[in-house]
């Protein structure tokens, strides 16, 4: 009799503890749920996540400050408040008031 109450002794213990594993995860699992419920993270897809990488590895704006090439000219475009400055030009642009007017260092 003593080993069938042992192998039962063993079998719930096992059970319990395997019971307990998957509820660490599912709790787990439900904190995961509430952060992105609450907005604390955004899921976004692999493929989608692996563009915004190779983007920023070749240094391609993915913020909030775009680049743009007009001629000769560089800008900076800041996206939040819509507001532009002249980041690189040519010597003799420099030298023109309007132009250096722009200048990010003037702002």
């Amino acid at each position: 009799m003593r080993s069938k109450y042992g192998t039962l002794l063993v079998f719930l213990v096992a059970a319990l503890q395997i019971g307990c594993d998957n509820m660490a995860s599912g709790d787990a699992e439900i904190q995961a749920l509430q952060k992105i419920r609450s907005g604390q993270y955004e899921l976004i897809k692999k493929d989608e996540l692996s563009q915004l990488r190779k983007d920023a590895e070749i240094g391609k704006s993915v913020g909030r400050f775009q680049v743009h090439q007009f001629g000769a000219q560089t800008w900076r475009l800041d996206t939040s408040t819509g507001t532009s400055c002249l980041l690189l030009a040519t010597k003799a642009q420099w030298n023109k008031p309007e132009i250096a007017a722009t200048s990010y260092l003037r702002q």
